[in-house]
Order: C-alpha cells, then structure tokens, then sequence
C-alpha cells in the first residue's frame, strides 16, 4: 500500500516539475535570448535615421524567414524550429493582455483635461471607431468581389448551412446518456492522486507569485523599490480576474478590473508607507526597458513592474509571427484585398484626423495623438513621438479600441454591418485596422484565419504609418494642420 501511494505521488508530482522546468526555466531562457536579439536588432536600428520598434522589424524578420525556410527545406525542418521559439513566444502570446495593463495604470499621471474636450474626444472616438469598422469591411468585402475571391467564403457559407441540421429527440436523449454516461467514466477514474496534481497545478503560479509579493513588501518598506511588490501585485490581480466567468469576461475585462484593482493596492501600500501615490505610480513605469537597461544616464531609475511587462509584450509582437506564418497561403492569397484598406486607412489616420479633432476643439498634442488611435502600443509610441503627439492619449485609445473589438466586434461587423461570418478577410482588415494586438489576440484564439489577416493589417498599417512619421515634410504637414 505504501509503494502503491509513493508510485502515485511520484506519477503526480511529474506534471508539476514538468511545468516548472517549462515556465520557470525554459521560457525565462528563451525570453532572455529573444531580448537580447532584439536589443541587438534595436542598436542596428538607432544607428539609421529611421525610428523604427524592433519588435515589429523582428516579427517581419521572423515570418519572412519562416516562409523562406519551409519553401527551401520544406515544413517538416521548419517544424523542428516551431517547436524550441513556441516556448518563450506561445508563453508570450497567452499573456498579452497582461502586457496591455501599463499604460492605464499610468493614466493618473496624465494632464488634465476639460469637461467639454473630454466629450469631444469620446464622440470623435465613438463615431471614427464605428465608420472604420464599417467602411474597411465593406471596402474589403467589395475589393473581394472585384477580384473574384469572395465566392471561397459564399460557398464555405452553403456548406455550413446544409450541414446545420437540427437532430431529433431521441439523438439528443442518446446524446445525453453518452455524455452521462461518460461522465461516470471520469469519476470513475478520477484518482485522489489526480486531484492533486490538478490542484497544484492551478494553484502553484499564485503560490510563487505571493511569495514575491510577500518578498516584496520588505524590499519596498526598507529600500523604497516598489518594482517587486508591484509586479506581483499586477500578475496575482490579472490570473485572479480570469476566474470571472467567460459571458461575464467579455464585459468584465481582465484588463480594465485589474489595473484598477492594482491602483487600489498601490495606492493602500503607498498610504502605509507614507509615500507620494503619484511618485509611486511615476516609479511604476521609469522607462528604463530591456532597451535602455545600460542607458542610466537617460534613464538613472531602476526598473519598475510596468517596464518589466512592456518588455515581455515586444516578445509578445513578435510571436504574432507564428500565427502569419500558419496562414500565409491566405495571406498570399487575400493580400490584394488587404493592402488597399491599409493604404487608405493610413492616409486618414495621418492626414483627416488630426485636422477633424483640432476643428472640433481638440489639442494640437491630443489631436497628433489620435493619429495612433488604432496602431498598437508597439508602433504608436515612435509614431506619435515623431509627431510631437500626447502618446497617453495614443495608448489609452489604442487599448480602449482593442478591448471594445472583443466587447462588440463581432457585434459590429456580423450583425450591424452584416458581414459572412466565414469572410474572415473583412473581418481580419476591419479589427486589425481598428483593433490593434489586443483583438488580434482574440481572433488568433477564436477564428484563426481572421487572426493571421488581423496581425498583417495592424503590422503594415503601424509600418506604413511610422514610416510616414520618419519624413520629416509629412510631419510638418500633419503638424501645420493642427495649428503648429
């Protein structure tokens, strides 16, 4: 009896180390060396006058090779190359919204802003978000049409249609007994040493991550270094919101009840300890990235939890790489649908937005700023910065955008502007042009296809859109035509 149980422990305990070795040892090395690639790429890229995320130039880089390795050496070789950057990049890719959270918990610091130009920016938001939704679905819907590819989707649709049948009573009742049935069979089979491993395993991330949090109390008590405590504060709170029940996730995002969760803690151990709130929330994000870890002339703070998790979403940039590289024969295939939108899309973003907002009584800086409403945080943060724009302003809407593209997307496009729900194209270019990384991620899980075309779209637009930023007499245009 007693080998029997030792047997069993040693059999659930081997997941367990599994996951560690995995996500504690593995992904950690993979990261590393995936930061160290791209600070690399990042010093290559500072030495030309072209301001320019590594991330992005990486991804790029990434599904370019990826493409070019399976057309030489064929998909089985390429394989083997998935499998070792799927450790630090599929980890990247299941956390990145976590990675989105920064930026609104540093919204406390931003300027003030006046009742009547705070409305004016929500109707300019609201109005411009739904016209782009509907426009660039129809745009790409009829580019389709033109170029004779949309019959692929209308005849996927009739096949749906004529498989959709309803069953009977009694294949249902043989249904339920199955299942049931089935169901007696987990119990069955269900040992005690299996409810340990499951439970260890669900639990055994808080467990790590509240030791941080315990470590961190006193580092941030004695020394005054808050990075620690805050970071395991921000991981605890965002793995504590996915226990919210699916329906309710959708409205309860993790992003929004987390962060401000975070600012709640933050703001009680800031109260302990006698501190500033806002110099607090200031040390949260320093600046000082894996990108300027040696800069400490620029940047002579340490790094804070919010530089630490928006170094981890450039892996995470780069990992949309996979998801273009698993469907690049629809790329190939749909890319003269998608790259017009992009193009025209850009050219609104630059030059009708700003001036629009800047008529409307926007700020010159807010009204630059809305110019990256719809790049993610990656490529607007260089694009706005070239345009002298309020780049809080950028990352708010930017994420804002993303997240009422998983609210109210698929809204928008299947049911207001009524688009085939197997168009994955239409529905790709609208949310990437729209949404940025933040829906993307949803699609990439949802509906693949639309995912890869979302990625793409948001990939060339943000490139197209800080290329732009780089020549200096569009900017002084984009610039003059907000009174500057």
């Amino acid at each position: 009896m007693f080998v029997e149980t030792l047997n069993g422990l040693k059999a659930s305990g081997r997941p367990l180390m599994v996951h560690l070795w995995r996500k504690y040892v593995l992904v950690p090395i993979g990261t590393l060396l995936m930061m160290l690639l791209l600070y690399g790429i990042n010093e290559i890229i500072k030495k030309t006058t072209v301001n320019f995320p590594a991330s992005v130039c990486l991804m790029l880089l990434m599904y370019g090779g990826l493409s070019l390795n399976s057309w030489l050496f064929g998909e089985h070789r390429t394989d083997i190359f998935l499998k070792y950057v799927d450790i630090p990049c599929g980890f990247a890719l299941r956390w990145m919204n976590l990675y989105f959270t920064p930026p609104f918990v540093t919204l406390v610091l931003s300027d003030k802003v006046s009742v009547a130009e705070a409305f004016t920016i929500m109707a300019v938001y609201i109005v411009g978000y739904i016209f782009t939704f509907g426009f660039m679905a129809y745009f790409t819907w009829g580019l389709q049409l033109l170029l004779g590819t949309y019959k692929l989707h209308a005849k996927q649709d009739e096949k749906d249609e004529e498989s959709q049948i309803p069953e009977s009573s009694e294949q249902d009742e043989v249904n339920d007994n199955a299942s049931k049935q089935s169901s007696n069979t987990i119990k069955e089979e269900t040992t005690w040493e299996d409810k340990v491993r499951d439970f260890v395993l669900e639990w055994i991330d808080f467990f790590i991550y509240g030791l941080l949090f315990i470590a961190g109390i006193p580092v941030y008590f004695v020394t005054g270094y808050e990075m620690p405590v805050q970071l395991a504060t921000a991981v605890l709170l965002f793995k504590a919101c996915l226990f919210i029940p699916a329906k309710l996730r959708r409205v309860l995002h993790p992003i929004l009840i987390s962060f401000a969760l975070c600012l709640l803690v933050y703001y009680i151990l800031s109260l302990i300890k006698g501190q500033n709130y806002f110099t607090c929330i200031r040390h949260y994000r320093t600046g000082r990235t894996y990108l300027t870890l040696f800069d400490s002339e620029a940047y002579p703070e340490w790094p804070g939890a919010g530089d630490f998790l928006l170094s981890l979403m450039d892996i995470s940039i780069v990992s949309l790489s996979l998801s273009m590289y698993k469907y690049r024969g629809d790329l190939k295939r749909h890319f003269a649908s998608v790259l017009p939108p992009i193009i025209l899309c850009a050219f609104m973003s630059f030059f009708i937005y700003p001036p629009v907002c800047y008529r409307l009584g926007i700020s010159p800086a807010r009204s630059l700023g809305f110019t990256g409403r719809s790049v993610t945080t990656a490529l607007g943060i260089p694009l706005v910065t070239a345009l002298g724009g309020s780049t809080q302003l950028m990352a708010v809407t930017t994420i804002i955008s993303g997240i009422l593209g998983v609210l109210v997307g698929d809204f928008l496009v299947f049911k207001v502007f009524r688009v085939r729900k197997h168009d994955f194209v239409s529905r790709g270019v609208s949310f990437g042009l729209n949404c940025g990384a933040v829906s993307t991620y949803y699609l990439t899980v949802v509906d693949p296809p639309a995912g890869a075309m979302s990625a793409l779209c948001f990939t060339f637009f943000g490139t197209l859109m800080v290329i732009l930023s780089a020549i200096d007499p569009l900017v002084r245009i984009a610039q003059k035509l907000v009174g500057w």
